[in-house]
């Protein structure tokens, strides 16, 4: 049973610019779990890889806070990539299925919060 839903847009060009402003700052403070695929896999795309798992942590948080569960980026684990992206949360009795895509301007995702055994 879906209980919550959330979706988020990002703007490429602002990752980019909190790239060349913050670095490897802003990657760890959002992403301590680390974003080696976006590296390693989407080289030419990197700002695109980075705005999409960003806009799916924002998605996440939105869609738990309308439960009146506050989450952190630092709480949400975004692991892996393209057919094999795995999403970590520390709230127990839920799931999620989520959808993330960018292109060239924008980065979106959108999220479903299920409850388990309903």
């Amino acid at each position: 049973m879906i209980v919550s839903c959330g979706v988020d847009i990002v703007s490429n060009k602002r990752i980019e610019s909190v790239l060349e402003k913050w670095g490897n700052r802003f990657v760890v403070r959002v992403f301590p779990e680390g974003i080696e695929y976006c590296f390693s896999r989407r080289r030419g795309e990197i700002a695109g890889c980075i705005a999409a798992r960003f806009a799916l942590k924002e998605a996440i948080i939105k869609a738990f806070s309308r439960m009146g569960v506050s989450l952190k980026f630092r709480d949400i684990a975004v692991l892996g990539g393209g057919k094999h992206l795995d999403v970590r949360i520390p709230v127990k009795g839920y799931r999620i299925v989520f959808s993330i895509s960018h292109e060239r301007e924008f980065s979106v995702a959108f999220v479903n919060v299920l409850r388990e055994g309903a």
